[in-house]
């Protein structure tokens, strides 16, 4: 008898340490009462906070705190600059991105580099921006080209297809916010250079900060929201389907303008110089048109290109990327006060 005390005690023991780990570990989560009736939650659904964090409204209210920007070793060396890979911080997580930093003395004009859309299996960094980095690099510019969560060396970005897409943004304030802290960066003369999904955060944070950041746009998506994402879900049902119902989803419970660029085109005060290909089977040369007429009725200085029979990445013929390129250069001098 006392055997079977001993056991049954041991029992319990083990199974009231079992209930308190399980209930300590399960705080602040969902719950059922037990004697049945509705579901209570002990906090306020994150379904809608986790978006609502992220509208425009909300971001530019937003603090972004610095992190130290850390060079990994050189991975190519130039007579007038040097490369790295480099990574930050963005709430918490790292990112990494490719970098140039020109060689000598002083401080240098940075551009922000941000590319469009690439397929995860083909991307390295430097993808999409290495070249007009370099032409920027070669003469005098600091260049910091982010690859983004989920690729690179960089932590994954959330589960949620939306939270990612609209956290974009935030990303690249934080690494403007960590500028500082590289030795030969000039945190007062910063530029911006966005090519396709690129030049739409671009557009992004210009709306958000109101900073006057000179900015470059290659054939920029510059529809608003849900429109960006809908006009290029292609034609796989299975996913289409898919993000069409979590917008859908989303639009139950939050305002979609409160994410579109299209609604805070007015907010924007910088310079620009935007380019457009003729032949481009992406982003139509009316939808550039538009935004630039918009950002010309804000009172912004615009430069447009329009480049007949070009792609969407402007290598058609030979000879338009170095003209691009060039533009750009000429651009940022004036814009930066560049005296390279």
């Amino acid at each position: 008898m006392k055997k079977f005390l001993g056991v049954f005690w041991v029992a319990f023991l083990v199974l009231a340490v079992f209930l308190g780990v399980f209930l300590w570990d399960n705080r602040g989560s969902e719950t059922v009462s037990p004697f049945g009736g509705q579901k209570q939650s002990q906090e306020p659904s994150q379904e809608k906070n986790k978006y609502s964090s992220l509208s425009f409204e909300a971001l530019s209210r937003k603090k972004f705190y610095p992190s130290e920007i850390k060079l990994t070793n050189a991975t190519r060396k130039e007579s007038n600059y040097t490369t790295y890979v480099f990574t930050y911080k963005s709430d918490g997580k790292t990112i990494s991105g490719m970098t140039n930093i020109p060689n000598g003395t002083g401080k240098f004009p940075v551009v922000v580099l941000l590319r469009g859309w690439v397929d995860r299996s083909l991307y390295y960094i430097g993808l999409g921006t290495e070249r007009s980095a370099n032409n920027l690099a070669e003469n005098g510019f600091l260049t910091l080209a982010p690859d983004f969560l989920g690729y690179g060396y960089s932590d994954w970005e959330d589960q949620d297809i939306l939270v990612a897409r609209f956290y974009r943004p935030v990303e690249v304030l934080n690494l403007i916010a960590s500028i500082p802290s590289l030795e030969k960066a000039d945190p007062e003369r910063i530029g911006l250079w966005g090519h396709s999904n690129g030049g739409q955060i671009a557009l992004s944070l210009l709306e958000i900060t109101k900073k006057s950041y000179p900015t470059s746009l290659w054939a920029p998506v510059s529809l608003g929201f849900p429109e960006s994402v809908l006009t290029y879900m292609g034609k796989d049902e299975d996913v289409g389907n898919v993000v069409k119902e979590k917008i859908d989803q989303f639009s139950l419970e939050n305002n979609p303008k409160d994410y579109s660029i299209a609604e805070y085109f007015s907010f924007i005060n910088a310079p620009f110089i935007v380019h457009q290909g003729g032949s481009d089977p992406l982003i139509k040369t009316n939808w550039t048109q538009d935004l630039v007429k918009e950002l010309k009725a804000a009172g912004n200085q615009v430069d447009y290109y329009f480049y007949k029979g070009e792609n969407h990445n402007f290598n058609f013929y030979p000879e338009t990327g170095d003209k691009l390129r060039q533009r750009d250069l000429e651009f940022f001098k004036k814009e930066l006060k560049s005296e390279l």
